[in-house]
């Protein structure tokens, strides 16, 4: 099982990879899909339809299991790189965004309960103990640093359904606004991408599939003792 569970993990980022390696290679080379006339196309789409898809990408990636698959939380950080809104088109996209995830945490909790030992066979006995571990040893505040991406919490939040906890309430107050400050640092940081001239819109994709080769590389050799006897 530890071999599936591996392989499980490193779907994401070697998709992610591949994909921007191949729109590189779209945009520079066969001249289709370029960054300026998706993000043109997103920025005429009706605002109620972006929000709509950021709340189902939230939804996605804080679901367990869904979020092992699809790569919600990298598609909206690309979006909104390309798009660089301002606050008033930011706090709508936000709004949504943490919609779905909290309702996607509400479906990790539950789906949590009703797996049950399934649970940790599916993500993974080591991942599943040690996030218990981690939630043991510091209850609240250990979904500070986990909101930094919400697969983190999604596991978190099924084992608080796995075993029962009461006054779940709170983690979903400390969930939602540490990933305010978290999407806060993300903003900043993107602004600073995008402002500068190293990164271009003809070479974005090779940064983008840059990052997803170290977290490809991350989980590769975190998830490698695993395999020991």
């Amino acid at each position: 099982m530890g071999a599936i569970s591996i392989s499980r993990r490193l779907i994401l980022p070697g998709l992610g990879i591949v994909v921007f390696l191949f729109a590189y290679l779209a945009q520079n080379v066969w001249q289709l899909f370029h960054i300026d006339d998706i993000t043109r196309a997103i920025r005429n789409l009706d605002q109620a339809g972006v929000v709509t898809g950021m709340a189902i990408l939230g939804f996605v990636e804080a679901t367990i299991v869904l979020c092992f698959y699809i790569p919600g939380t990298a598609v909206a950080i690309v979006l909104l790189l390309g798009m660089r809104p301002g606050w008033a088109q930011a706090l709508p996209l936000v709004a949504g965004l943490m919609v779905g995830t909290l309702v996607g945490y509400g479906a990790s909790l539950v789906l949590g309960r009703v797996l049950q030992q399934r649970l940790p066979a599916l993500v993974g006995e080591a991942y599943f103990r040690k996030m218990q571990a981690w939630i043991e040893r510091y209850g609240l505040l250990a979904f500070v640093p986990g909101a930094f991406h919400p697969n983190q919490l999604a596991l978190g939040f099924a084992i608080l359904g796995y075993f029962r906890a009461e006054r779940v309430w709170r983690y979903f107050v400390v969930a939602g606004l540490a990933q305010l400050v978290w999407w806060g640092i993300y903003a900043s940081v993107a602004d600073l991408v995008a402002s500068q001239n190293v990164v271009s819109s003809s070479n974005f994709q090779l940064y983008v599939a840059a990052l997803f080769s170290v977290w490809f590389l991350y989980e590769l050799f975190s998830r490698q003792p695993q395999n020991v006897p």
